[in-house]
């Protein structure tokens, strides 16, 4: 088992490193749900999880913005609860060439990028509450997902683009959130 970040970085030095840099836990278990629902595997590391099957991508689930900036992620997910200053800080670690995956409104921190990647910015999510069910708006009409966290709907335009990154279209990411929360 890996335990110390020196560890996971040496690990994943040939592997594509993909960073959920958040302090929400649950959003790396719904995109491990989703990865798993559609045949997709990764080895995956947070401060309370670990799992190895030595995999091509290597997911890193951290709020500490030194340990995000260490694993050089080539692709990075950003929830809404992390700070500008932290976005900038991160942003001169991203591998040249990845993509960062942010919230709309952090749209001109990260234009400020110094070095080339990839930059797919996320709306939140539009829902409505019905009889304690939460009805996700999406193109393919209202999908139903059982979950009071806000949090985490607010995010899941984010892991959609994520998982796309994957291989995981619409149809993929859908069909398990229907699932996950029930």
């Amino acid at each position: 088992m890996i335990t110390e970040l020196t560890e996971l970085i040496n690990y994943s030095e040939n592997k594509t490193r993909v960073l959920v840099y958040s302090t929400l836990p649950e959003i790396s278990k719904f995109l491990l749900e989703i990865l798993d629902f559609n045949g997709k595997k990764a080895d995956y590391f947070s401060a309370e999880e670990s799992r190895t099957h030595d995999q091509d991508f290597i997911l890193f689930q951290t709020s500490d913005l030194q340990e995000a900036s260490l694993f050089q992620p080539n692709i990075a997910l950003i929830t809404d609860e992390i700070s500008k200053e932290d976005v900038r800080e991160l942003m001169k670690n991203i591998v040249a060439g990845g993509v960062l995956i942010f919230p709309q409104f952090m749209a001109d921190t990260v234009g400020s990028a110094l070095h080339y990647f990839r930059k797919l910015p996320f709306e939140k999510a539009d829902f409505k509450s019905e009889n304690g069910t939460a009805l996700l708006d999406t193109e393919i009409g209202p999908i139903p997902i059982n979950t009071s966290s806000e949090n985490l709907i607010n995010q899941l335009n984010g892991l959609k683009l994520l998982v796309q990154q994957f291989g995981v279209m619409e149809e993929g990411f859908y069909e398990p959130v229907m699932g996950i929360f029930g």
